[in-house]
């Protein structure tokens, strides 16, 4: 029960979406399909249910680690509700993270699949590939109910020249980027959970709690040889970070990520902690992740950006108030697949899956009895004979919301994450995402000499001002000017035009 309990505090709060593909998949099937129809976007799955149309089958793919063996299960229950209610049954495919990009671009092709999330590969490139339906005439007459979940500053998160191309999953949209440290050695130095702590701080707790504990690593990478994912600057659409906004999005000049003082000012402390041995010499060939050395009385403590949920063993500080990227909304999201046959029926399964409380709590957590128990204070735990476990990854849903939070996230975690998105700070190129068609080749050159320093200085296992000395000759010969220029054309532009 140990195990179950840390595979589902250590999924749940997952939310950086850079994810080790494991896991198999699985698929849920229905009765009944329809001939199809030309998506006008003029119904609403309100009220679907009293159409007398024939009810439509839609196929709905999600990504997953688990094989979900009890999917069809799930399916059953789902489309006992959703056939009569807004005449339509849905097919679950879920397939395995580490094939989702091959196998959703390969379904992307025919009308094999209607909704899906776009997620892996930039929902920009989904666009130019006319793999995604504009959606926003079925935005416009959607049910209230549907209204109220997204606003349309959220939906401008997903959304391309005047279209809406997707629609945003419940997960957090932001970070706080902060210490997970071991909570008794937390207690033993006074550090509080929640507190706030300045990078001066940080660094002379580490070389206390280095003193004091010379047998553990007083740092170490987030994960395998990542010190942290992200920091204070905003990559624009681009995971690679090449051309970014600093101070957490806030200063609209595209700038060479190395040239930032957001950039150096903190590789000067990681570098100066790895010279005075206060992380491991081998960090860049790390596996393993950060939380689990602590746990495992390895290390004290590890950079971290979260969100409302927990570490087991850890508590959190805060260094950086939570922020937003320009593509958080569109990293995962909910759309139509351009080929699908029956557009207007997969916009009412599309619409039910963020409405509807009974199908939200189907596909968050099962059937109750069957693949969890409710417990006193409304949380949910998983049963022995649990087949489902989609709970433990809700993030990857589409709106959770409405469903009984998992225990360990505890009785208020899907409120408090509503709550936390909505505070959070926003970067000003909100919705923006950078197309580098017309600078490919130097995308290319530059992304490669990026792979090659980034870690390697984040992480402080290299001198600070030769290395990037080196890098940004690299960068000049691969023609980052080009881009950087390109990136703030294309963000000045779509600034003018919100």
């Amino acid at each position: 029960m140990k195990i179950r309990k840390f595979l589902a505090i250590a999924l749940a709060g997952a939310m950086t979406l850079s994810l080790a593909a494991c896991g198999g998949s699985g698929s849920a099937g229905s009765a009944g399909s329809g001939s199809g129809n030309a998506g006008g976007g003029s119904e609403s799955a309100a009220g679907a249910g009293e159409s007398t149309a024939e009810v439509e089958n839609v196929v709905v793919a999600i990504p997953t680690f688990f094989d979900v063996k009890d999917a069809q299960m799930v399916a059953d229950a789902i489309n006992a509700i959703s056939a009569e209610k807004y005449g339509v049954t849905v097919t679950l495919e879920f397939i395995a993270l580490g094939n989702w990009a091959q196998q959703t671009n390969l379904l992307l092709t025919s009308d094999e699949v209607d909704v899906l999330a776009f997620y892996q590969t930039p929902l920009t490139t989904f666009i130019k590939n006319n793999q995604a339906l504009p959606l926003e005439n079925y935005v416009a007459n959607a049910s209230d109910e549907f209204k109220a979940v997204w606003s349309d500053a959220e939906l401008q998160g997903t959304s391309m020249n005047g279209h809406i191309y997707s629609i945003p999953n419940l997960r957090n949209f932001g970070n706080i980027r902060g210490l997970d440290i071991d909570e008794n050695i937390a207690a033993e130095f006074g550090i509080e959970n929640g507190q706030h702590m300045t990078m001066d701080e940080v660094s002379d707790f580490l070389y206390a709690a280095h003193e004091k504990y010379p047998d553990r690593y007083a740092i170490v990478p987030q994960a395998g040889s990542s010190m942290v994912s992200g920091w204070t600057w905003d990559g624009l659409g681009d995971g690679k970070f090449i051309g970014v906004l600093e101070d957490c999005g806030q200063d609209l000049t595209v700038k060479n990520l190395f040239d930032t003082d957001d950039f150096r000012d903190f590789c000067s402390y990681t570098r100066k902690w790895y010279q005075d041995g206060l992380t491991m010499a081998d960090a860049l060939s790390n596996t393993e992740d950060g939380k689990n050395l602590i746990r495992a009385g390895k290390a004290v403590c590890c950079l971290e950006n979260y969100a409302v949920d927990t570490a087991e063993g850890c508590i959190r500080t805060i260094i950086i108030d939570p922020w937003a990227v320009s593509n958080s909304y569109a990293e995962l999201s909910y759309g139509i697949n351009t080929n699908s046959s029956k557009p207007d029926a997969a916009w009412k399964a599309l619409e039910m899956f963020y409405i509807d409380k009974d199908i939200c709590e189907l596909l968050t957590n099962g059937i109750e009895g069957t693949h969890y128990t409710v417990n006193e204070d409304g949380t949910t735990t998983f049963t022995e004979s649990d087949g489902y476990q989609m709970a433990a990854i809700a993030w990857v849903l589409p709106y959770s919301g409405y469903a009984h939070p998992m225990a360990a996230n505890g009785p208020t975690y899907f409120e408090d994450l509503i709550e936390f998105n909505n505070s959070c700070a926003k970067s000003k190129g909100l919705g923006f995402a950078f197309d580098s068609t017309s600078v490919a080749n130097q995308y290319t050159a530059c992304c490669n000499v990026m792979d090659k320093y980034y870690t390697a200085i984040m992480s402080g296992t290299v001198d600070l001002e030769s290395t990037i000395e080196q890098a940004n000759a690299e960068f000049e010969a691969a023609g980052l000017a080009d881009i950087i220029a390109a990136k703030q054309e294309q963000l000045d532009a779509f600034l003018a035009a919100q």
